[in-house]
């Protein structure tokens, strides 16, 4: 299962596009800021999803807190976090690193670009139910 936490609702529907397109065939539960999804990952205790794709600039709490709080807490760190934003800042890269995201990607401008994220997907996926 993938989680999808965007504000815009635009990119929400392109990105769940893509992953379909791009033969992702598991479930996609969205939400569109890390309030919603921590408040999400906090109350469901018994279902994790394999991986988290999150935007960092969001109203409530940011990808940057949503981040924080999903790789320093205990039962939440291990989950796989993927980085997709607008930003092509060096320095909110290195932070998102630094605060344990397993990968970084700029927001596609054509849906071809999107490959790249499925194939991640698909790849964190199958290596945690090979395991």
């Amino acid at each position: 299962m993938v989680y999808l936490v965007d504000d815009d609702l635009d990119d929400l529907e392109i990105v769940q596009e893509a992953l379909v397109e791009y033969s992702y065939k598991g479930p996609v539960v969205t939400m569109i800021n890390g309030d919603v999804l921590l408040k999400h990952l906090q109350s469901d205790s018994r279902s994790k999803p394999g991986v988290i794709i999150l935007d960092l600039n969001m109203p409530l709490v940011d990808g940057f807190t949503a981040l924080h709080t999903i790789k320093t807490s205990p039962q939440l760190k291990s989950i796989p976090v993927i980085i997709l934003t607008a930003s092509s800042s060096k320095a909110d890269e290195l932070r998102c690193f630094e605060l344990g995201c397993d990968f970084f990607l700029n927001k596609p401008v054509r849906m071809s670009e999107y490959a790249i994220l499925t194939s991640i997907v698909k790849s964190i996926l199958t290596n945690q139910i090979s395991h």
